[in-house]
């Protein structure tokens, strides 16, 4: 970082065309005042795509939102070039590091990761490209590309005169880091897009407390308390609770546990639960999360809201070794056995029926502070893991462009769904849909967690143990 401090001071001190924003290279204005203000340049609107370059180009649409610096799209055309990835383009953007926002939540990283979704979400048009002439891959396991953004602003013509830079923008408006300027074709603009940034002190540069970060100390709560209330919490809210890990899949642990309420004014006793992220984090924290145990989490709140409708989970959770009693450390509580998790059996109809369950939580009760929380009951089980039984194919299934399933059903009357992650045999060739079956395909009991997409529920189907077909 220091060798670039040196290089972009250099640069703006010495070359022409940055000349003109600065009457000087100094520190800058400071929040006390005494020094000239400087002018901000747009430097975004200064770059200007050239669809004429040898780089590559595809026009794309938002499929995930991920953070500030990455995003997975899909192409508006058709093309083999993304193959490997199943026609998603898994996009690194170039030149910019922004803070982190999914796996560990860093100061501003929420705050990048909105611009981003934001500036995308009313763009009249999203393209991307490559640094050179071909597709370039950040690395061999995730298989993201190192791409340049460019979207047109809503309300502007599509032509190439109205793109704007994103990549670039995230470091003029101080959003992020510089990450590998000087090796790419835009290196000098991002170089004193970010350097202006810094003087002007903007965003993570400013002295300003970043309000969506929360630091300070987790508050210890329920599983059953997070599941009622965390719609109201903010992003990034510390947390600790407790509870048993009943399913390891995709970079996240599902926790959940036992709670009394009140369904159609009975008292029953229901699982609640809550998805854990861990990422791509590995060691002993892995080991803690593993099926069975019951665990201490802390983490924090995450919510994402997109496309796909709204879910949440916690986020930011670690276990440091060299400090084995910090507070902010997901710890086991017991040790158990996998074989001793027992999903929940539940009536497709609470979950599933057009007049679903409604289940009433009692907090501190009898005392001046008590309160009740009524959601559904598919709300309430959300991110448990369950059981339904007795259920038949009732429809085609449907096969997405990265080879996940969807399976249509029905039981007691009623018709749900099943998403599976792509599951391999034990040679590592993927189920197809002709594998799991067809419609009239009878199951004794389709197990998972229960989930939402598009703002429907259904089952989240991580192993092909997951489903009992039914005999003769």
């Amino acid at each position: 970082m220091k060798n670039f401090a040196k290089k972009c001071l250099a640069l703006l001190c010495g070359v022409a065309f940055a000349l003109p924003i600065f009457a000087a290279c100094d520190d800058g204005p400071d929040d006390g005042g005494g020094e000239t203000p400087i002018d901000k340049v747009d430097y975004v609107s200064n770059l200007k795509l050239d669809m004429n370059s040898e780089t590559k180009k595809q026009e794309v649409t938002v499929w995930q939102y991920i953070d500030g610096d990455t995003t997975h799209f899909k192409p508006t055309t058709s093309t083999s070039d993304f193959s490997v990835t199943n026609g998603i383009i898994k996009a690194r953007y170039l030149a910019v590091n922004t803070p982190e926002s999914t796996g560990t939540i860093e100061k501003w990283g929420k705050a990048a990761s909105d611009f981003t979704h934001s500036t995308l979400e009313k763009a009249a048009a999203v393209l991307v490209e490559s640094d050179d002439a071909q597709w370039n891959y950040d690395d061999t396991t995730s298989h993201r590309l190192l791409l340049w953004i460019w979207y047109v602003p809503e309300g502007k013509a599509v032509t190439a005169e109205n793109y704007r830079n994103l990549n670039v923008e995230l470091l003029q408006e101080g959003y992020g880091r510089a990450s590998s300027v000087d090796e790419n074709r835009y290196g000098e603009t991002a170089s004193a897009a970010l350097y202006q940034a810094q003087q002007l002190k903007l965003v993570m540069y400013s002295n300003k407390a970043d309000p969506k970060f929360h630091g300070g100390a987790a508050t210890p709560m329920t599983l059953q308390y997070l599941r009622c209330h965390i719609a109201e919490m903010d992003d990034g809210t510390p947390v600790s609770v407790e509870g048993v890990v009943t399913a390891k899949f995709n970079h996240t642990a599902y926790i959940e546990d036992e709670f009394t309420v009140t369904i159609d004014g009975e008292e029953k006793t229901i699982k609640m639960g809550m998805a854990v992220y861990f990422q791509y984090k590995t060691g002993k924290l892995l080991d803690i999360l593993s099926v069975g145990n019951r665990v201490n989490v802390v983490g924090k709140t995450s919510i994402f809201s997109g496309q796909y409708g709204t879910s949440y989970q916690i986020t930011d959770v670690e276990y440091n070794s060299v400090f084995p009693n910090s507070a902010t450390n997901t710890t086991l509580v017991e040790e158990g056995d996998p074989a001793d998790v027992v999903p929940t059996v539940i009536n497709a109809a609470d979950a599933f029926g057009n007049n679903t369950k409604q289940v009433t939580c009692t907090f501190n009760e009898g005392e001046e502070n008590e309160e009740t929380c009524t959601i559904g009951y598919a709300m309430a089980v959300m991110d448990t893991l369950v059981k339904i039984e007795n259920a038949e194919i009732s429809r085609d299934i449907y096969v997405s462009d990265s080879n996940e399933l969807t399976v249509t059903c029905t039981s007691s009357g009623v018709s749900f769904e099943f998403h599976t992650e792509v599951m391999e045999d034990d040679d590592r060739n993927p189920y197809t849909a002709e594998d799991i079956g067809e419609i009239g395909t009878k199951f004794s009991w389709v197990m998972g967690v229960m989930n939402s997409f598009n703002n429907k529920y259904q089952l989240a189907i991580y192993d092909i143990s997951c489903l009992a077909y039914a005999t003769a």
